[in-house]
């Protein structure tokens, strides 16, 4: 007995079956993930490593120069790139397609472990990271008001950023145009002259003088207690009483010689919504996560409990919204699938 005389002879079992599949395609429709682009992994690793104040040819002697040597010895490279900017050394390693990933990773790693000896001292340690595709943020929010671009950084870090880092999905929550406090020390160059004071004598009296370390342990009886020295300023106004050297007898204090000013990073980045300076703040997710309900989620807490607690004068509005195409082009499919097309 073939197949359509099995079906017409025994309907009842034939119709239960195909209900039976129909079933498990709602069922799995409705679970399958939804997003613009597949998953994709590419055996991509980069190493970014960090020097403030170093022009391109700095960084590239010093630490791309001797980073590219290094892994150039792991197995199984396609080719590498490099890139030296100002302040910043990028190196990315491409492997070939059959190279697992992690293998690759930790040989990297391996490989900059060996020559971190060799790079400046004042250079931050590589950062080695495999690169993902599709790890650009799904949505974009903007913080802006009537307050300074100090108050914006530090809620949007503290207070937002808190917030939508517990989605269940989300990867990592981007700052776009994020500057840091910095305490600059503006030294009169007359001043120094007339107290005969140099540059690396400042530097080093604000090493030894501006510090914190542990100090052991108090022992008591049956009790311990740990012991800190701390040595910092916290108070950038402080700083000014900071002995900086002696002359004739007499403390030379930093206020003597120059200005503390408490500020912020260069702007080294931007961001704008509508030509007003603001605070971005990127929603990015793991692979294979769904992006439309990472959204929905994101949305509901922005009405519900962020917007509601905004200071008076904050406004959070949405700069770009990734589940706008995935939803639209899902639309698509499913006009198709219904129409046959």
């Amino acid at each position: 007995m073939n197949l359509p005389s099995l079906s017409i002879h025994r309907h009842v079992l034939t119709t239960m079956l195909s209900a039976v599949l129909i079933l498990f395609g709602v069922i799995g429709y409705s679970r399958v993930g939804v997003d613009r682009y597949p998953s994709t992994e590419f055996p991509l690793v980069a190493v970014q490593t960090n020097l403030i104040g170093a022009n391109p040819s700095v960084i590239d002697a010093s630490i791309t120069n001797i980073i590219e040597t290094a892994v150039n010895a792991v197995p199984g490279i396609e080719h590498i790139a490099s890139t030296s900017s100002p302040g910043n050394s990028r190196v990315i390693v491409t492997f070939d397609m059959d190279k697992d990933i992690n293998v690759a990773f930790d040989e990297v790693q391996s490989k900059v472990n060996q020559v971190i000896n060799q790079l400046p001292t004042d250079a931050d340690p590589p950062i080695v990271a495999k690169l993902e595709f599709g790890a650009s943020p799904i949505m974009w929010l903007a913080l802006e008001g009537d307050r300074t671009m100090q108050q914006l950084n530090s809620y949007a870090i503290n207070t937002i950023k808190k917030n939508l880092e517990t989605i269940n999905g989300v990867g990592e929550v981007k700052i776009g145009g994020k500057r840091e406090r910095t305490i600059r020390i503006n030294l009169n160059l007359d001043s120094m002259a007339a107290f005969n004071v140099t540059t690396a004598e400042v530097l080093a009296a604000v090493r030894n003088e501006h510090f914190m370390m542990p100090g052991g342990f108090l022992v008591s009886g049956e009790t311990e207690h740990m012991v800190k020295l701390d040595m910092e300023y916290h108070d950038p106004r402080d700083l000014e009483n900071l002995v900086v050297a002696y002359r004739d007898g007499a403390p030379l204090k930093l206020g003597d010689i120059g200005e503390i000013e408490d500020g912020m990073a260069d702007p080294r980045s931007l961001a704008r919504v509508n030509g007003k300076p603001t605070v971005g703040l990127g929603i990015t997710k793991i692979a294979e996560a769904n992006t439309v309900e990472i959204i929905d989620e994101a949305m509901r807490r922005i009405n519900e409990e962020i917007r509601p607690q905004l200071p008076p004068g904050m406004k959070l509005s949405i700069a770009s919204d990734d589940s706008l195409f995935v939803r639209a082009m899902v639309g698509s499919l499913e006009e198709h699938l219904v129409l046959g097309t």
